[in-house]
């Protein structure tokens, strides 16, 4: 045995992973991402980033989680590829995340999505509520328009991107825009245009305000009485909207249903992983996609349950 060898190497065969030296030896990266990236890696190509299963597995929380991913795009490691909603699958997520430890294979690889990346919005209530529909501060027309229209300001991303940016910028010195950290935290849970309507209605939104309003609007949503999370969440910010119900007021009954349902997706994602060619981590990440609008700790029991009963099998 060579003893001046101080980094004792093993040239494995398999169960190995490859990673790139400019990668791991970053120094604009700190020992937390090269570890998060090294851990991306590891996993299969054709394994689905889920910012969800991440947390339950590495045993984060959300906000380190969207930490990290908004690190990587930030340092050019990530891509973020928003897919269109009107077509996304049931348990499917909303959002694609590439990861390479080659900054210029990544850029290479996803320049298809970058040309043609589209960001599409959920259509807010269509006058089926008491209360006045918000404007927009970006066009002239209501929110309420359907984004299916011809009016290129529905269609072309271009025309989104510039608005958005021309309110950025006209804000320069608000605390729209030097409250980062509400921004970033929300680009995981509302696309672009959800978010400048919100921060235009409550400017000095915080993180624990925002979780509140969602959940009531998350309520509201699964009462009926409204027909998106997206416009409750907007009128609420602006004090149009009066939640009928309240966290506190969740009955009984309702959390006894909401067992019954998380066990009945628990069980069907049983029966799907074994009809269907999908892996244990991909069952895991549809099942957490599809119980997002749950409270996280029932959500986690769940997952914990349904991953266990998938590797006895």
């Amino acid at each position: 045995m060579n003893l001046d060898n101080f980094i004792i190497k093993n040239h494995h065969t398999q169960n190995y992973t490859t990673i790139y030296n400019s990668f791991a030896q970053d120094k604009s990266l700190t020992l937390e991402l090269r570890g998060f990236g090294i851990y991306l890696l590891s996993m299969p190509s054709n394994w689905n980033i889920n910012p969800n299963q991440l947390r339950l597995e590495l045993n984060i929380g959300r906000d380190k989680v969207t930490k990290l991913i908004n690190d990587l795009i930030e340092k050019g490691y990530m891509f973020k590829q928003q897919k269109n909603l009107t077509f996304t699958k049931k348990g499917e997520l909303k959002n694609v995340y590439y990861f390479c430890d080659d900054k210029e294979l990544l850029n290479k690889t996803t320049e298809p999505f970058r040309r043609d990346e589209t960001t599409l919005q959920l259509p807010l209530d269509n006058g089926t509520t008491e209360f006045p529909h918000t404007e927009s501060p970006l066009m002239k027309s209501p929110l309420t328009e359907n984004p299916n229209t011809k009016d290129p300001l529905y269609t072309n991303t271009n025309y989104y991107k510039k608005d958005i940016e021309k309110e950025d910028n006209n804000k320069k010195n608000t605390i729209l825009t030097n409250n980062l950290s509400i921004r970033n935290y929300l680009k995981e849970i509302l696309d672009d245009f959800t978010i400048v309507n919100l921060l235009n209605a409550k400017p000095d939104l915080t993180i624990d305000e925002f979780t509140i309003l969602y959940e009531k609007a998350t309520l509201e949503f699964k009462g009926g009485h409204c027909n998106n999370i997206n416009s409750c969440l907007v009128k609420a910010a602006s004090g149009k909207w009066t939640f009928r119900y309240n966290i506190s007021n969740i009955t009984n009954h309702d959390d006894t249903k909401i067992h019954r349902v998380l066990k009945g997706k628990l069980n069907y994602y049983l029966d799907y992983f074994n009809i269907a060619s999908c892996s244990k981590d991909e069952i895991l990440g549809k099942f957490l996609n599809e119980c997002q609008k749950y409270e996280e700790n029932l959500v986690n029991t769940y997952y914990k349950d349904l991953k266990e009963k998938l590797e006895s099998t």
